[in-house]
């Protein structure tokens, strides 16, 4: 017990602090089987997690099948991307074709900046109290100003007047002037200024005659098919039905750009999905072999079966071989490619039967009462009454230590006694003579 001191062999007759760690030696060796028992269920467990994680990119790389768009998707080039960027906004909408364009101007947004300034910005440019307006798209905006009003101060006011707007200083090496400018471009951003003060006159601005109008609000312009076409921003959303182009420069030059259909790209998803049941394949090879893991466990050869059931709308069409040696499925490419080509809707009804039977047979095993879930509780399980086993039998060697280690101290006293007495009866009883 805790707290207590034993000391052993007192008699000298025997040492019982021995034959208790032999005792316990003795005990360990169930625990230790227990331990051997839990150990190979948790490699069991571990290998099966693995095949799990197999059976999820398997899973994940099939829902690809789920895009009704698979068939229709295009891909695009163009040949002077410094010139602009092209992106499929929705592939089915759009149509295999050629087209060229050039690039007669980009959008821009409209800045004036005064051509007179202060020298320091916490200086007044006004000399009286006004308001300043500011005209865009149609609207007004008024910014109130005191003759006290630093230039800082005055920039700061018409940030805050409006999200149409922005103003800033430009110091030019000598004093600090005002540069106000649209936040969008496009002709509909064009600002006009007006002043019931004297501010826009000391800082000589807003006249289209003084200068001051620095860049001119503009449209992005294009020349395609021989039209001519406009954007306020430098992005021509649905240029062609399901084709967004960005324009980045002007080009005098003609840049091509090429719409085909991605057969590549559907391909793609097939070979993923069966390089996938291939390394499930090849795991099972390993793992329920005469020396894996999961040898004799039938469930993963149970879950590859079916999953090879399921793919039956593929061999149908022709689309599968199969290695009979290493148990691989392969993608028939050259008739792959003619289906698509020529009867896209029998690809098109293969992928939807893929979609409405295999798919939800993955995601059952996933389910809280699928196999493969079901199958991880039972190893946790297991595990768990090993734990509860081991801990049980500690604590019963604990129990039992503790009561024989009572009984051999007070076994010992005694003897300790027993020894005390015969040296005490030797030494008064007379010795025998010869």
């Amino acid at each position: 017990m805790a707290g207590e001191i034993y000391l052993s062999n007192l008699s000298g007759q025997f040492d019982y602090q021995s034959i208790l760690q032999k005792y316990q030696q003795l005990k360990f060796q169930q625990v230790d089987l227990i331990k051997q028992k839990e150990q190979a269920i948790q490699q069991k467990e571990s290998a099966f997690k693995s095949f799990a994680d197999l059976l999820k990119n398997f899973r994940s790389d099939f829902e690809a099948l789920a895009d009704p768009k698979l068939f229709d998707k295009k891909s695009v080039t163009i040949s002077n991307e410094e010139v602009a960027s092209v992106t499929i906004t929705d592939p089915a909408k759009l149509q295999e074709m050629n087209l060229e364009f050039s690039v007669d101007r980009l959008a821009s947004k409209d800045v004036w900046l005064s051509q007179s300034g202060v020298a320091d910005k916490s200086d007044a440019p006004a000399t009286e109290d006004g308001t300043l307006t500011l005209t865009i798209d149609g609207s007004d905006i008024d910014i109130d100003y005191t003759a006290s009003d630093s230039l800082s101060q005055i920039v700061d006011k018409i940030n805050q007047s409006s999200d149409k707007v922005g103003a800033s200083l430009f110091f030019d090496g000598s004093q600090y002037r005002l540069l106000i400018s649209s936040t969008q471009t496009g002709e509909q951003q064009s600002i006009s200024m007006s002043d019931s003060g004297d501010l826009l006159q000391n800082l000589q601005m807003g006249d289209e005659d003084d200068g001051s109008h620095v860049q001119v609000a503009q449209n992005a312009q294009i020349d395609i098919f021989g039209q001519k076409v406009q954007s306020q921003t430098n992005t021509f959303a649905n240029l062609l039905d399901g084709l967004t182009l960005e324009v980045h420069k002007v080009s005098s030059e003609p840049v091509d750009i090429g719409i085909v259909s991605d057969e590549k790209s559907a391909k793609d998803v097939f070979q993923k999905i069966l390089g996938d049941y291939n390394s499930l394949v090849d795991y099972i090879k390993d793992a329920t072999g005469k020396n894996g893991p999961l040898s004799g466990d039938y469930t993963l050869h149970s879950i590859r079966s079916q999953i090879f059931s399921l793919m039956t709308p593929l061999m149908e069409k022709g689309l599968l071989s199969v290695d009979h040696e290493t148990g691989h499925l392969s993608l028939e490419g050259t008739k792959f490619d003619e289906l698509y080509r020529q009867d896209k809707d029998s690809l098109e009804s293969m992928r939807q039967e893929l979609t409405d039977t295999l798919q939800p047979y993955l995601d059952s095993l996933f389910d809280p009462y699928g196999v493969v879930k079901q199958k991880e509780k039972s190893y946790d399980r297991q595990i768990q009454k090993y734990e509860e086993s081991i801990e049980s039998i500690l604590k019963r060697i604990e129990k039992e230590s503790e009561i024989m280690k009572k009984e051999f101290i007070h076994l010992d006293s005694i003897m300790a006694q027993m020894n005390d007495i015969k040296t005490r009866l030797t030494a008064i009883l007379p010795k025998k003579t010869q």
